[in-house]
């Protein structure tokens, strides 16, 4: 089950990569992939903001449950692959969900 997990959170971690839109911000030695929305072109002092309230969303959404964090000054997203019963289909969604909800609070924030 361990090692399942680790192969899951790598899944993740190579998912942020591939993203234009994501930034991973740690290494993944083991079940927790530690990463940020960061859309080509924001300036970075408006991160954070975005990044808190895209949590929210997440949260709010329901679909994947994981809480933010703030990693070296930044506020992140720290999904954390625990559950016995969690598969590949499960964390597809984490990268998935963030760039849904991202876009879409890209797309209402005034002077967008």
């Amino acid at each position: 089950m361990v090692e399942r997990h680790l192969e899951l959170a790598q899944r993740v971690a190579s998912q942020v990569d591939d993203a234009p839109d994501l930034e991973r911000l740690a290494e993944v030695p083991l079940n927790v992939v530690c990463f940020r929305f960061r859309p080509p072109g924001l300036p970075e002092a408006e991160l954070d903001e975005l990044n808190r309230r895209l949590g929210a969303m997440v949260l709010d959404d329901g679909r994947v449950y994981f809480g933010t964090t703030e990693y070296a000054g930044k506020v992140a997203f720290r999904p954390a692959i625990v559950n016995w019963r969690t598969t590949e289909k499960d964390v597809d969604l984490i990268v998935e969900v963030v760039r849904e909800l991202g876009a879409k609070l890209l797309a209402t924030a005034p002077g967008r």
